[in-house]
């Protein structure tokens, strides 16, 4: 029968290390709860696969050789190694010494309407939380940075598309209004053709050029003039502010980046739209990171 090291595994170890310790076999089998017998015949076992006879008879007991007491050491340290894989790291916000250390993908409109209340939460925190935020572009560079660690985690607009490996969540609906700078506009435009005569800011993510608005007004057969696009929405105020173009935004940008301007409902029918959480299966069972995504969750369940 061929035998190598390969055969070593937990039993055979805990087993040297119980004979070593308790300088009998008898009390080995007592201690593990097994038969003598089969104490020794896992101590052929073991014998065989090292090479070494490992114990020897000495009086009525029995005593280790000296390479049993040169790897016992070895063996006491892999077995507590092979136990803390079994163990999963928990993680206490409240516990100075506990830390974590997250990077989070996402865009400014989440920035102001999520994190605000997640940053006062982390800071009643007396673990050491970081949180560092990277913005995303679009689903595909979304997904393959979760893939390949760049981010651990994502907050984007809920996707249709399933993928294996990626975990998603859905937190809070969001709907479309029209924002404008009042005193440049003699009347609002929530009718269709005082809103498509006007003149518009859009806000377009990464390189993407397609819009969702300007598809609604396709298929209506109308169109829209858009004299500004920006890539982010914390831009788009400063730059309408005191004139007469108007911006198509989320609505709860109103409390936010877009106070002190009015806003009427979008004078044509457009979807309400979700917003998720993502993250990779290799952080699903991670405490800190289930912590985080229940944070996020309860934060989201709880805005205006």
């Amino acid at each position: 029968m061929s035998i190598d090291e390969l055969d070593l595994d937990y039993r055979l170890l805990r087993l040297f290390l119980t004979i070593y310790d308790e300088g009998s076999v008898t009390a080995a089998a007592n201690r593990l709860a097994v038969g003598q017998p089969t104490v020794s015949h896992g101590l052929d076992r073991l014998r065989q696969i090292i090479g070494d006879p490992l114990f020897v008879r000495s009086g009525r007991s029995i005593s280790p050789t000296a390479h049993a007491d040169e790897i016992a050491p070895q063996v006491r340290l892999l077995l507590q190694n092979m136990r803390d894989l079994t163990r999963v790291v928990t993680f206490d916000p409240g516990t100075p010494d506990h830390s974590a250390r997250f990077v989070l993908g996402t865009n400014d409109y989440e920035v102001a309407v999520i994190l605000p209340t997640l940053m006062k939460r982390l800071d009643r925190c007396s673990a050491d939380i970081r949180l560092k935020i990277i913005p995303i572009t679009g689903e595909e560079q979304m997904i393959n940075w979760l893939r390949d660690g760049t981010i651990d985690h994502a907050i984007s607009i809920e996707s249709s598309g399933k993928y294996g490996d990626i975990t998603q969540q859905g937190l809070f609906e969001e709907q479309t209004r029209c924002f404008y700078d009042a005193p440049f506009h003699d009347t609002p435009p929530d009718t269709l053709d005082r809103y498509c005569d006007a003149k518009h800011a859009r806000v377009m993510l990464g390189a993407n050029e397609n819009s969702a608005v300007d598809d609604v007004l396709r298929g209506l057969g109308q169109s829209r003039k858009t004299v500004l696009q920006v890539s982010t929405f914390a831009s788009v105020a400063n730059m309408i502010r005191g004139t007469n173009i108007i911006a198509t935004l989320p609505s709860r940008l109103s409390e936010c980046m877009m106070q002190g301007f009015a806003h009427c409902d979008l004078p044509l029918d457009f979807p309400d739209y979700s917003f998720a959480q993502y993250w990779h299966v290799r952080n699903a069972a991670n405490a800190a990171h289930k912590w985080l995504r229940g944070e996020l969750f309860k934060i989201s369940r709880n805005l205006p």
